[in-house]
């Protein structure tokens, strides 16, 4: 197996030292944000929500737990809305 080149790991560790997870209270998601889980889990209980930031402080996404019929799942939503991942707590 080659190694990779040093730009490539470079690069990797600059943006993972840049992005942060910020927690934040569930009534701070955008409308955006709220709408999309409401449409995609009606009925969901938001437990907790954090904010990804880039470099420049942008959001690149949000983390959201929420409850639905007495199961946990967490979502990544783009500040737009879109739901990118959605998955069951273990």
């Amino acid at each position: 197996m080659k190694p990779l080149p040093t730009a490539f790991c470079v690069i990797g560790l600059t943006m993972a030292a840049f992005a942060r997870d910020v927690d934040i209270a569930v009534t701070e998601l955008p409308a955006a944000v709220s709408a999309s889980i409401e449409k995609a889990h009606p009925g969901a209980i938001l437990l907790s929500a954090e904010k990804n930031l880039n470099a420049d402080g942008g959001v690149r996404h949000y983390e959201v737990k929420i409850r639905v019929a007495d199961r946990q799942k967490e979502l990544t939503v783009l500040p737009d809305g879109t739901i990118r991942k959605d998955e069951k707590d273990d």
